[in-house]
């Protein structure tokens, strides 16, 4: 012991500065260990914070997960309270092992779900570009019908009001190349005129068309309806064919004809003055005949024949023969009173209408080209109607 005293106080100087030495290492350790310690430490906090922050996108991406599944809501909140506990147990004990799994797990879920996410993402972005491609099909498909419909309704024809003279209103209907295919009878008034439209309408589909052929072997068509009252007289056409495709298209057009809102002023009727007749035309009327007989439909019409057995007049066909013979009555009142009028079809022609006190028309006579030819006949159809008898057979 004595040695090492006696050794220290020669080596004094040595044993001071090892002994400096020695301290100087202590406190680097010491300061080394200290660094460690806070770097640990902040580690720790860094890793806290992220695993804090991957707990809200997980909390965000199950409940964007849950909205866009439409998963149960029992589900969503049992998965709240999960990553809720997980946050409490992070925050109480950053050195557990057993949160820190956890954590992992949950970080592990979230990473599903984001992918899960993105592929629903995906999905979504291909079902709107189908969608996409379905409404681009859908508007071109009714850009197509909408042309095609303009077609259709370019193809027909139109209904026009007509005001014939004071008080006298009819309706017309017009192919698309102007051509008119038919005239209705005259109304008092234009809401008259508009309602025989849609009468004549439902009569083109439910009604009848009758043919005929004048004594100038011309055609023309006539419109009844079901009950076989007069609705409208087609044009005079030169062959039957001509006719019957007037028909047709009649039946194709009519419903599907625009009525346009306005009323034309149409074609005034021929300027026309009845003569008076006299004890002459009394004597020569005497040697006409009135007869009704029965048509190939089993109705009834009234036949005004010359002397000379020359068919003068023929009244529309009824279903009673009764009401045949009202219409002689009717025929010779209006005739002596002069009630005809004189109107052209769309060739140019001239051809007379007998009517009643309402203007409605009780038979109409042949076509005429000249206005002259018109009249003769219509005066001589007048002298004979007027003053024939009728001797019930």
């Amino acid at each position: 012991m004595e040695t090492v005293i006696e050794w220290v106080k020669n080596n004094l100087t040595l044993v001071i500065a090892g002994a400096a030495v020695l301290i100087l290492l202590i406190i680097l350790i010491a300061v080394s260990a200290s660094k460690a310690k806070k770097k640990r430490k902040s580690e720790k906090q860094s890793e806290t914070v992220a695993k804090e922050e991957n707990l809200k996108i997980a909390e965000e991406n199950v409940c964007d997960a849950d909205l866009s599944e439409n998963s149960a809501d029992d589900n969503s909140v049992d998965e709240k309270e999960d990553a809720q506990s997980e946050k409490e147990d992070v925050s109480d004990t950053d050195e557990s092992d057993t949160d820190s799994e956890e954590i992992k797990q949950t970080v592990n879920n979230t990473d599903e779900n984001n992918k899960v996410n993105e592929e629903e993402n995906s999905l979504t972005k291909e079902e709107t570009v189908m969608v996409n491609k379905k409404n681009t099909v859908s508007e071109k498909k009714t850009k197509t019908e909408g042309k095609t419909q303009k077609k259709v309704l370019k193809s027909v024809g139109k209904w026009t009001v007509e005001m014939k003279a004071a008080g006298e209103y009819m309706a017309t209907l017009s192919a698309n190349n102007g051509e008119v295919m038919l005239s209705s009878e005259i109304y008092t008034t234009e809401e008259g005129a508009r309602s025989g439209i849609a009468t004549i309408i439902n009569c083109v589909a439910n009604g009848k068309f009758v043919i005929y052929r004048d004594k100038n072997k011309n055609y023309y068509y006539k419109l009844k309806s079901a009950g076989n009252r007069l609705l409208c007289v087609g044009e005079i056409y030169k062959s039957k064919d001509q006719c019957l495709k007037a028909v047709e298209t009649v039946k194709r057009i009519a419903a599907q004809a625009t009525v346009l809102p306005d009323v034309a002023e149409g074609a005034k009727y021929v300027a026309y003055k009845p003569v008076t007749l006299s004890t002459d035309d009394i004597k020569k009327g005497l040697r006409g005949r009135w007869r009704v007989e029965s048509t190939e439909e089993g109705n009834y019409c009234a036949k005004l024949y010359a002397s000379n057995g020359q068919l003068m007049l023929a009244t529309e066909e009824v279903s009673l023969r009764k009401s045949a013979e009202k219409a002689i009555e009717a025929v010779k009142k209006n005739s002596l009173a002069g009630n005809f009028i004189i109107d052209r079809d769309k060739f140019g022609r001239y051809y007379y209408k007998l009517r009643n006190a309402q203007k409605s028309v009780i038979c109409i006579g042949e076509a005429y080209d000249s206005l002259e030819s018109c009249i003769n006949a219509l005066e001589s159809v007048r002298r004979f109607a007027a003053t024939t008898p009728y001797n019930q057979e």
